[in-house]
């Protein structure tokens, strides 16, 4: 992976991105800490265009990395109170604002 810092991207943005298309991830860094990384879009995932607007409206936050699906589906999943439905917790929360 290549790294870049904020100055380097900031100047170099072009070839950077020139990269990028060539498969190449850049992890972006500020003072040496991480902060960001461009990597290329898969051809075979297609962009969600609603999402991209709640990105930009500042109503969505993107994602900071990508989804390890295997682990996720293998975690534990949350319990409910006994007699509880999930559809019923979820319309309190929304009914005392949260």
């Amino acid at each position: 992976m290549k790294r870049a810092s904020v100055s380097q991207v900031k100047s170099r943005f072009s070839s950077l991105l020139a990269e990028v298309r060539r498969g190449e991830t850049v992890l972006v860094t500020h003072r040496g800490k991480p902060v960001a990384q461009i990597w290329p879009i898969d051809a075979d995932s297609p962009i969600d265009e609603a999402a991209i607007d709640l990105i930009e409206e500042g109503v969505m936050n993107p994602p900071r990395m990508r989804l390890d699906l295997p682990s996720f589906l293998a975690a534990p999943r949350p319990r409910l109170p006994d007699g509880r439905s999930a559809s019923r917790l979820v319309a309190e929360e929304r009914n005392e604002g949260r």
